[in-house]
């Protein structure tokens, strides 16, 4: 279901609130005293640290997290919780210029309700500093009202996860809302089609080059309409086949046969095996 995140990455390092003391300790003041590791690797070993995901440290300033991230000067990816978002956290990652951030990976929990408001200014700013950063979203909330904050032009979204089913007002907004959206993972949708809110998302969504579908629906003539529409820049396309309806016009195979040509390589929807 979520085979479409199935890439190589480097090792991480997991912060809880003892790991993080024990790496590094921000005074009153904001300077930064590294500290060694168990393993006894010495100060420059930190410096190199390409991936940090934070966990389960809901009180980390957004102080904590610059200072981290400055003194890291080698880092490409930060990993953490929606609810640890601030204009202070933006602005603050927006103002080194030696930061080297590739990835900001940020993930949605029902739990972290109420989310934060981040400001347009906050995130023009960082987009400006930033403009190559991709944007990660992994969400897991199902109200409307709660992901409806998430979504707005001026943030920077590039990869979108539904870990939940998102609302049918949610999926068509993405056509409108996320105009840099490059990847599209959506592990369930329903009750209905999703049709008509896949051609929304292709024909707003110009750089959509890779999509996965779950445990959703759609038609056979759906599903190629929108493989039309996104055939020259689409390179990755992973569509259950059990979210497939044949229709009067299309059945499996023939879909099938059409989308491979448009591609220009063979393509068939996964098969997934009836429990």
């Amino acid at each position: 279901m979520l085979a479409l995140m199935s890439t190589a990455k480097p090792s991480f390092l997991e912060i809880d609130n003892d790991k993080f003391k024990t790496i590094m300790k921000i005074s009153n003041e904001d300077t930064v005293e590294q500290k060694k590791d168990r393993t006894g690797n010495d100060e420059d070993s930190s410096k190199t640290l390409q991936l940090l995901r934070i966990k389960g440290y809901p009180r980390l300033l957004p102080e904590g997290i610059q200072a981290l991230v400055n003194y890291c000067r080698y880092l490409q990816e930060l990993s953490l919780s929606y609810s640890l978002l601030s204009d202070e956290l933006l602005f603050a990652l927006s103002s080194e210029k030696q930061v080297q951030l590739e990835t900001l990976r940020l993930e949605v929990q029902p739990e972290t309700k109420p989310l934060p408001r981040v400001s347009e200014k906050a995130w023009f700013t960082f987009s400006n500093h930033l403009p190559n950063i991709n944007l990660v979203l992994l969400s897991y909330m199902t109200n409307e009202d709660d992901q409806r904050p998430l979504f707005a032009p001026y943030v920077p979204i590039t990869h979108l996860y539904f870990g939940e089913a998102p609302s049918e007002a949610t999926v068509l907004r993405i056509g409108y809302q996320c105009p840099r959206l490059v990847e599209l993972v959506i592990a369930a949708y329903g009750p209905g089609l999703l049709d008509h809110a896949l051609l929304s998302i292709a024909q707003g969504c110009p750089r959509l080059s890779a999509i996965g579908l779950g445990d959703c629906e759609i038609t056979c003539s759906g599903l190629l309409e929108f493989v039309t529409l996104c055939a020259k820049r689409l390179r990755i396309l992973y569509v259950w086949e059990t979210s497939l309806t044949e229709d009067s016009e299309l059945d499996v195979t023939k879909v099938s046969k059409n989308i491979s040509l448009l591609l220009g390589r063979t393509w068939v929807p996964e098969y997934i095996p009836l429990c």
